[in-house]
This record gives C-alpha cells, structure tokens and sequence, in this order.
C-alpha cells in the first residue's frame, strides 16, 4: 500500500522550512484582512452586493448611459436631492434633465463616451431613455414628500445605492411596506396605500 501526499500536505510538511511558510501564509491573511478593513473602497461592489434585504432584488440593470450613485454620492459628495429635485415636494423622486447633467458635465470630463452620449441626446432634443430600476405595482400610492418630511432616508427603501456603481431592479412588495410602517407605528389601513 503506497501512501501519496498531495502537493498542499507536502508544502506545509516543508520540513524546517514549514512553518515559516504557514507563518508567512498567516501573516499574508491577516495583512489582506487588515487591508480590506482600512481601505474598503478597494473593494467596491458593482451591484451585485447591496446590503438591503426588504425588497426583492433582481440582475443589475444596463443603463444607455454609465452612471455611479458610488462615484456621484459617495466620492464627489453630491446630495441625492440635488439630482432627484422632486421627492420633498411631490409624489415621484424625479429623474435630473440631460441638460441638468450638463450644467456640471460641459465642464467635467465633457469629453468623456459617456458625456458624449449624453450630450447626443440633448442634441437631438430627446430625454435620456433610463431603463426603471425600483417598481411599485400600479395600485399603490407611495407619496416620496410624505416619506422624506417623516425622517425616512432614501437608503431605507432603495438600499445603499450611494455604494454601488449599478444598481439592481427591484420591486417593493405588501409586506415591505408594512413591516416598515409597523415599526415605525405609521397606518397600516388599506387607505393610506390603495387610494
């Protein structure tokens, strides 16, 4: 009976060398660890990792143009009301104009593709054709003023979009709805949602 020994039991039995290996492994481990905690904006997720479980997530959504909520919120600290103008004062959040875009872009990167793209839609006086990420079924009404004057976040129902390049199609369901408004002791009647 022969006894073989894969290449990983013989790199760990690495007679006198063996055990600076594994210490060496271990300290490369905890340096990557470490690292990963100090700096976690090396690892950034695309998408695929928002770190929100109350609504049902779908596949990241190509968009006709590239945009980061991470890189716009996140790194040029830019508030997500001065995009979406509407949600304190009306039903929907709003979505900016190309040109409102452009009051930054013909200034920053304006010859960057994604700039250009944008900047072909104005020119040809067409509104950019964003493809729906969040969806509330037809019979709801989900009023964004009267969420944002009661002290809820943006992040509390869309997830923590500033952290991700390419967010997710998701859709809000009965019951994350009503678990919100229970613990926040909000109505729960058919009325305050079914208008």
């Amino acid at each position: 009976m022969s006894t073989t020994t894969s290449p990983l039991q013989r790199f760990f039995r690495g007679g006198k060398a063996g055990p600076l290996l594994v210490a060496a492994f271990a300290v490369v481990a905890v340096l990557l660890l470490l690292g990963y905690y100090l700096y976690p904006h090396y690892g950034r997720a695309y998408g695929e990792q928002i770190p929100f479980n109350r609504a049902m997530f779908g596949a990241a959504i190509q968009q006709p143009i590239a945009f980061s909520h991470r890189l716009h919120v996140t790194d040029k600290k830019i508030d997500c009301m001065y995009c979406h103008s509407t949600a304190e004062r009306s039903l929907n959040a709003g979505m900016p104009s190309a040109r409102k875009c452009l009051g930054c872009h013909d200034h920053i990167i304006p010859e960057h593709q994604e700039i250009q793209k944008l900047r072909a839609f104005v020119a040809a006086g067409q509104d950019i054709p964003w493809v729906r990420v969040y969806y509330n079924p037809d019979h709801v009404f989900f009023p964004h003023y009267r969420h944002l004057g009661k002290g809820v976040k943006c992040q509390e129902c869309h997830g923590e979009v500033e952290r991700v390049d390419q967010l997710r199609q998701s859709t809000f369901y009965m019951g994350f709805c009503l678990s919100c408004h229970e613990q926040r002791n909000a109505p729960r009647t058919c009325v305050a949602c079914h208008q």
